[in-house]
């Protein structure tokens, strides 16, 4: 035998220590079912399986409502309870105040997709925003967009970015509300526990303004169903359950709270071109809507994982956002007055109103005008009005120009092929970056807030006024207008720099030869990728960035360089359209038919614009057209620079 370590001695199985591990084995066989039956449980609503002789639709129906009464929420199966959700987000940081995240109110779910409705002074400050949903697993936390608001009536209409079914409430906005119904208004503070007060209708269409920050709301419901900072934004129901109105929690001078509310018809009249609703059937009144009779989701006490949430809460720093607005002093009596007329009408075409969709309409022809007389310009006048005028978000307004933008500057590429303007051969190798430029800024664009955004369109109508005024400058100068500069002389100093990137006149000496690129992809790079970002990002064609670069960088006369930058645009936007549909219907951002039917709306009166805007340079003198825009897009950079 060799020296060295003994040989450890070798045993059978039978007296191997194998107990300890089989018995670990059973126990974690034992506890894996034992979670799968626990999962099932949890999960029986989605399953739609009866486990223990309980299922979803065993669920008891709500009685009907008392006269008087104040709850506070267990959340049990109630149509209306599941509908209620909670607007947080991250509130905008100032010099004296840093970002924090905050509760600031409610909002009801009117549409199975994830849209909501809340007050419009709930978001206002929030640089983010999300919404809170109680779901059968417990709270949960979605992002939301903003996709239009209407200031005039502080209302407010946000879409989760979700692809899942919610439950909803439906609209009564065919039954008058009297003085004396019996209606119940609801709030959900942090996401987790619901408050709500049976009252009554104490006033409806009130002509006596109602001050709401810095806006004065008349024909509002006043009801004493409401007592909770956070009933703000949430839904008022009546007998049905049906959404009759949008919560307004006002404070008095004496502290203490007043309860208003937004009429079901109001929100109906002016969210019914970018959302469907279900409503209350004129046949039946008195018959709930049959899609929301449909028994909702369980919603169960709270769980373990639930009051762990509350407890914890604190430490997240979730703040209240006390969004209680000041009422005067002296409380109007109901008058004895009509409904308003203003939200009675009934005829819509393609889901808009008559006035909305003149309105867009209108729009449109406004900023084929400017692309008719100037070629360019258009898309901020488009962009800045759908946002400013009409209340859209830039969800919605994005995907709505670049589906406008394939139309208009696939017919402009068309008409410079013809008059020989376009050079195709240099514009090829540009289209590859420019469409890669219009995608990047697309994601880029989402993820920006929507106050930088505005400040970016602020930023361009500013360099488009500038670029008016300079081919002013060389207008008269070109006539002999300024004594001081001899004609053909050039400028110099800051408006000779001026000239050079904005300036019409292509036989400046002062402009740079072409330049040479030691490779030839930097150089179409540097020309076709920063009009697609810019595109990508704001929804306009980004022509007042793309002209100068041809311009400067590759010395192309200046009808060419616009021809050209036509056609970066309509390929780019194509692009751009197929990437944003796709994105935002499959993240649920909005729905299909949306864009589409305002990008129909929109591009006949851009046409028409367009011809109208290319006779109006043959009879006005153009100094005067360049005056007329330059003061437009300062108004329109004004207005985007101020919050």
């Amino acid at each position: 035998m060799r020296a060295g370590k003994p040989t450890p001695p070798v045993y059978p199985f039978c007296r191997q220590e194998w107990k300890i591990p089989a018995i670990l084995l059973v126990l974690l066989f034992f506890a894996t079912f034992a979670w799968g039956i626990h999962l099932v449980r949890e999960h029986r609503d989605q399953l739609n399986m009866k486990i223990f002789g309980v299922l979803a639709s065993d669920a008891k129906p709500q009685p009907p409502l008392a006269a008087t009464g104040v709850a506070m929420s267990n959340p049990d199966i109630n149509p209306v309870r599941v509908a209620v959700v909670n607007i947080a987000g991250v509130n905008k940081a100032s010099a004296d105040k840093p970002a924090s995240y905050v509760s600031t109110g409610s909002g009801v779910i009117v549409n199975p997709k994830g849209f909501v409705v809340t007050a419009m002074h709930l978001i206002q400050d929030l640089a983010e925003i999300q919404v809170r949903v109680q779901t059968p697993m417990g709270p949960r936390q979605y992002p939301a967009r903003m996709v239009k608001v209407v200031p005039e009536h502080d209302l407010a209409l946000l879409k989760m970015v979700s692809q899942e079914i919610f439950p909803y409430l439906a609209i009564d906005n065919v039954s008058p509300l009297k003085v004396g119904d019996a209606v119940q208004a609801w709030g959900d503070p942090l996401g987790t526990e619901s408050v709500q007060r049976i009252g009554s209708v104490e006033g409806v269409d009130l002509l006596e303004p109602v001050q709401v920050r810095d806006r004065s709301l008349t024909h509002l419901l006043r009801t004493n169903a409401v007592f909770h900072w956070a009933q703000n934004g949430g839904p008022l129901v009546n007998r049905e359950n049906h959404l009759v109105g949008i919560v307004l929690a006002m404070e008095d001078p004496a502290g203490f709270i007043q309860g208003y509310a937004v009429p079901a018809n109001v929100l109906v009249n002016h969210f019914q071109d970018v959302v469907t609703f279900a409503r209350k059937s004129l046949t039946s009144p008195a018959t709930p809507d049959p899609v929301v009779s449909q028994p909702p989701p369980v919603d169960r006490a709270p769980r373990l994982a639930d009051q762990w949430w509350q407890k914890v809460r604190g430490l997240l720093n979730v703040g209240l956002g006390k969004h209680v607005v000041m009422t005067p002093e002296a409380t109007p009596s109901p008058p004895a007055v009509a409904r308003d007329p203003v939200h009675a009408q009934t005829v819509t075409l393609w889901g808009y109103t008559v006035s909305d969709f003149l309105g867009l309409l209108f729009l449109g022809f406004i900023s084929g005008i400017s692309g008719g007389m100037m070629t360019m310009g258009g898309g901020i006048i488009k962009v800045t009005g759908l946002m400013w005028f009409f209340g859209y978000g830039v969800v919605l307004v994005r995907p709505v120009a670049y589906i406008t933008n394939i139309f208009m500057y696939g017919a402009a590429m068309l008409r410079y092929h013809r008059q020989g303007l376009l050079r195709f051969d240099f514009c090829k190798p540009l289209i590859p970056w420019a469409m890669v430029g219009m995608v990047g800024g697309y994601f880029i664009g989402n993820v920006m807030s929507k106050t930088a955004i505005q400040w970016m369109l602020g930023l361009f109508a500013c360099l488009l006024g500038i670029k008016m005024l300079v081919e002013i400058t060389e207008s008269r100068r070109e006539s002999g207008d300024e004594a001081e500069e001899p004609e053909g002389r050039p400028a110099h100093g800051f408006l000779a720099m001026l000239q050079r990137f904005f300036g019409t006149r292509t036989d400046d000496n002062s402009m740079p030869a072409a330049i040479r690129w030691r490779h030839p992809s930097v150089r179409h790079g540097l020309l076709g990728l920063p009009m697609g970002v810019i595109s990508g990002i704001l929804g306009i064609t980004g022509g007042v960035i793309e002209v100068p670069l041809q311009r400067y960088i590759a010395r192309m006369p200046l009808r060419n360089a616009i021809a050209n930058s036509a056609t970066l645009v309509f390929f780019a936007s194509i692009v751009g359209t197929i990437v944003a549909m796709v994105h935002g219907v499959q993240s649920g951002s909005f729905e299909t038919q949306t864009p589409l039917v305002m990008a129909m709306i929109l591009t006949p009166g851009a046409f028409a614009g367009g011809m109208v805007g290319a006779w109006l340079t043959s009879v006005i003198p153009l100094n005067m057209l360049r005056w007329v825009y330059a003061v437009l897009m300062f108004v329109i950079a004004v207005r985007m620079f101020l919050p």
